[in-house]
């Protein structure tokens, strides 16, 4: 009897230690993800592919993103859905991610710093810089390159929801964001109740 008791707190503990690890390892897989690492997901699409094709990411496509916030994905949604239902373009009608209409021949990230950052909040600016007559510039640099300090800047806020870092707005060095003059324009001009 002493025998199954102290056989079944033998397991019970090994099951104990069991599950804490994985929970660690969950955890620390968890913890991996950081606000860096969304905007280099993000910017991994400006890639130039072997035909030169560019597979840039477009708001209007990005319904179910996992990359934006519920508040900006749902701001891309009201757009798309008042804006396209008055055969309108959208009201962000050029790349928010690049800031620019045309990404040229792609995009070669030079630097991507975190500025600010709290537990669940986070300021990044991704420096970069497009490139231009095909993908010979590009095979001379690496897409996440520090040795040019970059021309072009984007800044990002990101808040961090179930262990994710998503986009929640897009800004200017001041931090001036596109996301409420949007949901400004879509209640002025559309009527929206978005808030």
């Amino acid at each position: 009897m002493l025998i199954n008791q102290v056989q079944r707190t033998r397991i019970y503990w090994c099951a104990i230690i069991f599950i804490g690890t994985i929970f660690l390892l969950q955890s620390k897989a968890y913890a991996q993800e950081s606000p860096i690492k969304t905007i280099q997901d993000i910017y991994s699409s400006y890639q130039p592919q072997s035909d030169n094709g560019i597979s840039n990411i477009d708001p209007a496509d990005l319904q179910n993103s996992h990359f934006f916030s519920p508040d900006f994905l749902n701001v891309i949604k009201e757009d798309e859905k008042l804006t396209s239902a008055q055969g309108d373009n959208s009201i962000i009608d050029y790349d928010f991610i690049c800031n620019c209409q045309d990404t040229m021949d792609g995009i070669i990230v030079r630097k991507i710093e975190t500025l600010q950052q709290t537990q669940n909040t986070a300021r990044v600016k991704v420096s970069f810089d497009f490139i231009l007559n095909g993908s010979d510039n590009f095979q001379k640099d690496e897409l996440f390159s520090n040795e040019h300090p970059g021309q072009q800047q984007t800044y990002f806020n990101l808040i961090k929801r179930q262990n994710h870092w998503l986009i929640d707005d897009v800004t200017d060095e001041k931090n001036v964001g596109i996301k409420n003059g949007w949901k400004e324009e879509l209640r002025k001009y559309y009527h929206s109740s978005i808030k």
